[in-house]
């Protein structure tokens, strides 16, 4: 007795349960790779959500969103570095949005860029981290 050899519907089905499945496998990690982050500008300080102070963490590769507002007068959210570009301004009830990608490990500084008060400039800062 011979054995059968599968059909080509038997090869096709199989070949797409295994596109979906790897499909499904990779948008999961995708998902797993967003970092959402509300920080609130005001003097002489950043507030950031799910944090203790004005610290940001995120692993590397992340797809990091920024919600920026601000509670009293217009700062910027800045991180100017040979590894980031990251440059938006607020004011009050004009908040900002930033999205980039996590890609160097270490330790950023975020700051105030803006000379409305000088104070902000000088005290005004947070920090980016970034791990593995």
């Amino acid at each position: 007795m011979r054995p059968r050899r599968p059909t080509q519907s038997f090869r096709f089905w199989s070949l797409v349960a295994a596109l979906v499945t790897l499909v499904a496998t990779g948008a999961a990690a995708v998902e797993q790779s967003k970092r959402e982050v509300t920080v609130v500008g005001r003097k002489y300080t950043y507030d950031v959500t799910d944090s203790s102070g004005p610290v940001i963490r995120v692993r590397v590769d992340d797809l990091v969103t920024i919600n920026f507002s601000v509670s009293d007068i217009a700062h910027s959210f800045t991180i100017s570095d040979d590894h980031y570009r990251v440059d938006t301004r607020a004011e009050p009830g004009k908040a900002a949005q930033v999205v980039f990608r996590a890609s160097d490990v270490g330790e950023f500084e975020i700051r105030c860029t803006l000379s409305i008060d000088p104070r902000c400039a000088k005290e005004m800062r947070g920090k980016l981290i970034v791990t593995k």
